[in-house]
């Protein structure tokens, strides 16, 4: 019987989950697991702010930073990110490279004339940290910058390495060894939720930074409407993967610690609307192994309320009403700072 892609990734993600717990104890085996103090502040006070598939989640009681503790360590994040889970999911996200998604680009896009806007000036040496399948890069490029990448996925690095030269390396920041006051630019979304020390990552960056440097930071936004109605069930709380949950107020305070001004702060949000509130509490994301259990009865209520909602005019009204609103409260599931090296 040949299994689907969902099911071959669940199967995956259940082999990974126990290899890396103890179930007697429904916690990181010890060999595996690393404890932290807050990721921004480094102070050691914090509360529980929730659990999914026994990774534990904390909040920072003196900044309010939301990371995992503990988390997997080096070795055994290496080795996930080198597992048969991830070359399951890579095979949609990364390895069809012909294939690109419409929507990264349209918001690469959209981030790269905000950049050009602040700066008046589409000219310097720009790096991409994540830069996957290399269009941020490509129009980068056309737009007038020096473009240099950073990206540990092979494939994407060759291809955009044919098309843009060899700056696009297949290597982190701390192996790349740029020399200091190199770039204008510096872009990474979808990126600085998966890294371990963000504080180290940021002072490299301000010393390889020319003063004046644009940093632009795109994160999932942990205190985004869809994260407070829906919580661990959201599909990127992923202990595995994501260790950081950024808001624009502990964003701005690890940037600012590391020599950085935000100038502004935006919102989106791609996933926030009623139907996808609902959805979450019967549909269970990707990431999710153990999700938590919902009533019987709350839940025929909400798939009826789905139903309800799926008719016109009610879902265009939901698929624009929502994110506007969200936006507006400056509580959009994604938040981007631009910030500028003082």
């Amino acid at each position: 019987m040949t299994l689907t892609y969902g099911e071959r990734l669940k199967n995956a993600l259940a082999r990974e989950h126990a290899k890396c717990f103890d179930p007697a104890t429904k916690a990181l085996r010890p060999e595996f697991a690393q404890h932290i103090d807050c990721p921004v502040c480094d102070s050691p006070r914090k509360e529980l702010f929730f659990e999914k598939d026994w990774f534990t989640f904390s909040r920072c009681l003196d900044c309010s930073m939301v990371y995992l503790d503990p988390r997997l360590n080096d070795r055994a994040t290496y080795e996930f990110y080198n597992g048969e889970w991830n070359a399951i999911y890579n095979e949609t996200k990364f390895d069809d490279v012909a294939e690109p998604s419409p929507l990264d680009d349209r918001l690469n896009e959209e981030n790269l004339r905000e950049i050009i806007r602040f700066r008046r000036s589409a000219r310097g040496n720009l790096l991409e940290i994540g830069s996957a399948k290399g269009f941020f890069l490509r129009k980068a490029s056309e737009a007038g910058f020096t473009v240099h990448g950073l990206e540990l996925n092979e494939r994407n690095c060759e291809r955009t390495r044919r098309d843009l030269g060899p700056t696009i390396l297949n290597t982190d920041l701390s192996s790349a060894k740029f020399a200091a006051e190199t770039f204008d630019v510096v872009y990474m979304r979808d990126v600085f939720e998966h890294v371990p020390n963000p504080k180290t990552m940021l002072k490299e960056i301000a010393r390889i930074a020319r003063p004046g440097c644009v940093v632009f930071v795109e994160v999932p936004n942990i205190r985004g409407i869809i994260y407070r109605l829906v919580g661990a069930r959201h599909v990127c709380v992923f202990g595995f993967e994501h260790l950081n949950y950024w808001s624009a107020a502990t964003l701005g305070l690890v940037l600012r610690r590391c020599g950085f001004e935000v100038r502004r702060t935006t919102y989106q949000s791609l996933d926030f609307s009623l139907r996808e509130v609902l959805r979450a509490y019967f549909t269970p994301a990707f990431t999710t192994l153990h999700p938590p259990p919902t009533r019987k009865g709350v839940e025929r209520i909400f798939r009826m309320l789905d139903r309800l909602w799926s008719r016109e005019p009610l879902n265009s009204w939901d698929r624009r009403m929502a994110p506007a609103l969200a936006n507006c409260l400056r509580a959009g599931s994604v938040v981007r700072v631009l910030a500028e090296k003082t």
